[in-house]
């Protein structure tokens, strides 16, 4: 239906498109961070204006309302409801001032909170799952100024920073670490895995994985210490020496595993003797070569070729897990699962836009990072008291199977519970949203379900 006219009508209704920021705001009561957070945030110099708590939880829905920068802080000043929610009004200016106070040692506390957290709603959500795995790997994150502090150029030649990341096989995050972009991937990989698994609990099932920058012996005794265990892709200067070393024990044996792209891949066992906690025994996974990659690999070497190194490609995996609990397939199975973290770290790089940092001192930047990373594990939450899609997907055995999906990135969530819009009433008892009757239904779902999680906080009215 065409319309002549289109009429703009003043009213003075306060209104928001943001109404689900108050499944946010119930979540932060919920995990108690205005006392966990409160006691490590910089003093004011003032005795006035917002408390700095306020300021950090502006900050928090900024990122849930999928904000790219400090600036755009600015647009959301006219926003009541966050305003009421988060306790006044941040302008962008005074949120910068706020990130520059931060110190050291007060980043090192708020990286406790943020494991405390995770571990909370990885309990809440999952209280029947004692499988806990966890994956660790770096990214840099690419920077265009200049001035910013420690700036550095990693071995792909880029200039920016670079972070240390863990998550969980849910997608729940338990560190995020901000350091210069020359920094080697494991650098304190084994202060962080001492960290978090000394959190979690004991009854739980504990599993690691990491790619080829994490296998050090440090690492594997880190990991042994902690009783988890772990599977690491060993790296090629390793990996050749261990298959030569095995050479007399590799019976390799036809896989249904599709790798590098084919399914004629070939998979055999043998062992490597780590000095610091014993034989630990390796996956070896191979797939043969063009013939035209193998001749031209054979005039290039001459009288140094060896047909079993240089005719194959090769995947070498090391683990502590005993072949009566995983035989080889399933060991390569279980690592690809690693792959997973990857999507995690984009979604931090893209939805919550961890691809550019906005301060030039670095404790400010760090600081950001990890109120960030407290809003994509909320964001996390929410998505898993969503009702997860169901899909029937047929094996390579032909049988069909059913799936559930676990969780939604942030713009789907975003869309169906974020922005949603409301008018705003503050009256004497309280804050009062008026949404349409399908609206309201959802937003009251998901508050009892996340209420009944954590059997306490707030109740949607």
């Amino acid at each position: 239906m065409y319309r002549k006219n289109i009429s703009l009508i003043p009213s003075n209704k306060d209104l928001s498109c943001h109404s689900g920021l108050t499944l946010f705001n119930s979540l932060w009561d919920n995990l108690k961070l205005n006392k966990k957070l409160s006691r490590h945030l910089p003093r004011k110099k003032k005795n006035r204006g917002m408390k700095q708590i306020n300021k950090l939880k502006t900050i928090l829905f900024s990122f849930a309302l999928g904000n790219d920068c400090i600036a755009d802080l600015d647009h959301l000043l006219n926003d009541s409801l966050l305003s009421e929610l988060a306790g006044g009004k941040l302008p962008a200016r005074t949120a910068g001032d706020f990130l520059a106070g931060f110190h050291r040692r007060q980043i090192e506390k708020i990286k406790d909170v943020l494991l405390e957290t995770a571990i909370a709603i990885r309990l809440a959500v999952w209280k029947d799952d004692n499988q806990f795995i966890l994956s660790m790997d770096s990214t840099p994150h690419k920077q265009y100024s200049k001035k910013m502090e420690k700036i550095g150029t990693n071995y792909k030649g880029i200039e920016g920073f670079d972070s240390q990341n863990a998550y969980d096989q849910y997608g729940v995050s338990y560190l995020f670490d901000l350091r210069s972009g020359n920094t080697h991937s494991c650098t304190d990989a084994e202060r962080w895995i001492h960290q978090i698994f000394n959190k979690v609990p004991k009854r739980m099932d504990r599993y690691y994985r990491g790619d080829s920058a994490y296998g050090t012996g440090e690492v594997y005794q880190a990991l042994d210490v902690a009783n988890v265990k772990f599977t690491i892709v060993l790296k090629d200067n390793v990996a050749s020496p261990t298959r030569k070393a095995n050479k007399h024990l590799l019976a390799w044996k036809k896989t249904d595993i599709e790798f590098f792209g084919s399914d004629e891949c070939e998979v055999a066992m043998g062992f490597y003797n780590e000095k610091t906690i014993g034989e630990l025994r390796v996956v070896f996974l191979r797939k043969r070569k063009d013939e035209s990659e193998i001749i031209e690999k054979q005039l290039s070497l001459l009288e140094k070729y060896d047909p079993e190194e240089h005719d194959y490609q090769h995947y070498s995996i090391i683990t502590n897990i005993d072949i009566s609990e995983m035989n080889n397939e399933k060991i390569i199975e279980f690592y690809r699962g690693r792959a997973n973290c990857e999507n995690f770290i984009k979604e931090q790089k893209y939805n919550f836009d961890f691809l550019h940092f906005p301060c030039k001192r670095f404790e400010a930047n760090q600081a950001w990072g990890l109120i960030g990373t407290f809003a994509h594990n909320m964001m996390r939450f929410l998505s898993l008291c969503m009702e997860q899609k169901v899909k029937r997907v047929r094996g390579k055995d032909d049988v069909i199977r059913t799936v559930i999906q676990l969780g939604y990135f942030a713009k789907k969530v975003r869309n169906e519970l974020i922005n949603i819009p409301c008018q705003v009433a503050v009256r004497s008892r309280g804050l009062k949203l008026y949404l349409n009757n399908e609206a309201k239904e959802v937003l009251e779902k998901i508050m009892i379900k996340m209420n009944s999680m954590f059997s306490m906080g707030t109740v949607f009215t």
